[in-house]
């Protein structure tokens, strides 16, 4: 039981992490559509280009919680 909750604490991480990175990809070509908005955060913030990535840190997350669930056997682990 235990690793198939793991294995479904993957696939919810793979799920995230592939939002997280459609998201980034849109808000990339939303901001260099429009140039003005694309030059002004390239000059001024360029770290907003970026904020869609923000969403991956709960992937890994899932995704090492997932791992930890299907190789180690012990209840006190370090994830649980």
């Amino acid at each position: 039981m235990r690793s198939i909750s793991g294995i479904f604490s993957c696939i919810v991480g793979l799920i995230i992490w592939g939002v997280a990175i459609a998201a980034l990809i849109s808000w990339v070509a939303f901001c260099f559509g429009s140039v003005i908005i694309g030059v002004l955060l390239l000059i001024f913030a360029p770290y907003l280009l970026l904020a869609p990535l923000a969403i991956g840190k709960f992937g890994t997350v899932f995704l090492l919680r997932g791992i930890d669930k299907i190789v180690n056997t012990e209840e006190n682990s370090t994830f649980v």
